[in-house]
Order: C-alpha cells, then sequence, then structure tokens
C-alpha cells in the first residue's frame, strides 16, 4: 500500500508542471456592442432632445451587425424590437423577430426573409387585440406597351414605364414581354387572370402574389416567340438610376437599386415583394438590335393590404 501511495505522488509532482504549462483555450472576443440613437422617425441623430428610440447590435470590421440586434424606448429604455439584421440603412430584418408597443404589449412577431414579412407574421394593437389584414389584387399599371426601336437607327432604343404604386401596396406581380419585330403577337388580360385570384383575399401575402404569379404565367400568350430578342432591362425603384438608364444607353451602374435585372429575356412573369413606402417602379427596357425593332408589352398588379 505503501509503494502505491508513493507512486502515486511521485506521478502527481511529475505530472503537474507539464500540466500547468497548457496553453489555456483562448477565449471568444466579441466586438463591443453599439449603441446608436434615433429620432421618431427613426433618423440618427446625437441630440438627446431629439432620441425617441436607442439600438444596441455589434458589428464586425466590415460594419455587418452580428447576433441579435435590439432597439429600445428611449429614455425608458424598455424593449421595443429585437432580432436579426441582414442589413442596415434601410433595415432588413431576417429569421424570427418580435415587436413590443410602449405599454409592454406585443406588437408583431414573425419571421422575416432579407426584410420580407413571411406568412407567419401577426400583429397586435396595443389593447392587445389582433390586426386583421385584407388582400386585394389591383392593377398599378395597366396593360401597356411600346416600340423600341434598333440600336442602330435614329430614334430612341430605350423605354422607361413608369409604375405609380398605390397605398397600402405590399408586393406587385409584374408580366413582361419583350419580342422582336415580326415575332408573333402577344396576347393576354390581365383582369381574367386576377380574377383566378379574386377569391384568395384572405391569403398571407406571399402566397397570394405565389397565386397571382402562377395564374398570369398562364393566362395569354398562346403564340410565344420563336427567337430570343437581344434586349436587356431592369426594374428599379430608384429614379436618378431611371435617370441613367436613359442618358448612359441602357445602363444602371449603382449598385443594390434594382430588384430585378435581365438579358435576351423574351418573357417573365413574377412577383416582388415591396418594401414599405414604395411609391414609384421604373421599368427599363433596352433594345440590343443592330437593326431590328422591338416592342415592350408590361402589366403590373399591385397586392394592396388593408388592416384594421
Amino acid at each position: 500500500m505503501g509503494k502505491r501511495y508513493l507512486l502515486h505522488v511521485l506521478f502527481l509532482l511529475i505530472g503537474w508542471p507539464a500540466l500547468a504549462q497548457r496553453p489555456r483555450p483562448a477565449a471568444v472576443s466579441l466586438p463591443p456592442a453599439d449603441t446608436v440613437y434615433f429620432d421618431r422617425d427613426w433618423e440618427r441623430t446625437e441630440t438627446q432632445e431629439e432620441v425617441a428610440y436607442a439600438r444596441i447590435a455589434r458589428h464586425d470590421a466590415a460594419g455587418k451587425t452580428m447576433g441579435t440586434v435590439r432597439d429600445y424606448y428611449y429614455p425608458s429604455w424598455k424593449k421595443q424590437w429585437e432580432g436579426k439584421m441582414a442589413a442596415e440603412a434601410p433595415d432588413k430584418p431576417t429569421g424570427l423577430c418580435c415587436s413590443w408597443h410602449e405599454n409592454g404589449q406585443v406588437s408583431f412577431r414573425g419571421t422575416y426573409v432579407n426584410g420580407v414579412q413571411q406568412a407567419d407574421f401577426r400583429s397586435w394593437h396595443d389593447d392587445g387585440r389582433e390586426i386583421k389584414c385584407t388582400s386585394l389584387m389591383q392593377d398599378a399599371l395597366p396593360l401597356s406597351n411600346a416600340t423600341i426601336h434598333c440600336s442602330n437607327c435614329m430614334h430612341t432604343s430605350r423605354k422607361v414605364f413608369t409604375v405609380d404604386i398605390p397605398d397600402g401596396t405590399v408586393g406587385i406581380v409584374y408580366k413582361l414581354d419583350v419580342r422582336d419585330e415580326g415575332q408573333p403577337p402577344i396576347s393576354w388580360s390581365t383582369a381574367l387572370a386576377m380574377a383566378a385570384v379574386a377569391g384568395s383575399g384572405g391569403a398571407a401575402a406571399p402566397a397570394l402574389l405565389g397565386t397571382a404569379a402562377t395564374a398570369l404565367t398562364k393566362q395569354g400568350n398562346n403564340a410565344p416567340p420563336t427567337v430570343s430578342t437581344k434586349c436587356h432591362w431592369y426594374i428599379t425603384p430608384d429614379e436618378s438610376a431611371a435617370q441613367q438608364f436613359l442618358a448612359t444607353k441602357g445602363t444602371i451602374s449603382r449598385d443594390k437599386v434594382c430588384f430585378r435585372a435581365a438579358e435576351n429575356t423574351p418573357q417573365e412573369t413574377r412577383p416582388i415583394a415591396l418594401p414599405a413606402g414604395t411609391r414609384r417602379l421604373y421599368v427599363c427596357v433596352n433594345n440590343d438590335n443592330y437593326t431590328t425593332d422591338a416592342t415592350a408589352t408590361l402589366s403590373v398588379t399591385a397586392l394592396v393590404q388593408t388592416c384594421r
């Protein structure tokens, strides 16, 4: 027994210095959390008298948010919003997010994908009553067409369709057809296509937009073009980008100002969820054919929500 005890003590005396010299795991260091202040219009401010909200968030070296972002009412420091951000200025929440009224009642809860509300989104008044929304599809731009002259012609080879967005719009469905001179004529009716989704007014916005896009895709255009057009086009809410398109022979150089860009695409029907406050869209089409005119035909239908 005594020998075994002595061997055990000897092992500890020899092994302890080796163990003590092992490097400890490096601590994970997070960048410090920033606090940013906003006024009642959610504009950044450093004037204390104007502060209505405060945001606490961590950012990486590139300025992108890390982890959970938390907004607070100021000066009470009651929680106003919590979630993650795909981007800021403008904010694009992502994942499950939650907001609260100043009295502590839940304001909304739901999932976002790159700033767009998903089907599980629910909201409540400050007295706890759930807010109910009804949806209606309506024309933002009835069927419109334009002849776009060839790039080697004396006339302009570009067209910008201006689309005024109704109040309460949460998304659109557009159908754009661009075909070269001599191709079969187009044929569709927005009203007939939207009649197919008239009974879906209570559906969540993403689902209703998808249903409308499917209906419009199937409706009309019995004679598709036999060749792909040599044209390119953009959809943007930025007026200065549309002006650049007209001034530079069909170029938009600024990043992240277009909802959609395509080249040599004769037909497309697609839903787009719009950020809150979007009031106008510009659909910019350029004819890249050297000697052949083209015709662009466009319809835009808005999904308008009324909530109470």
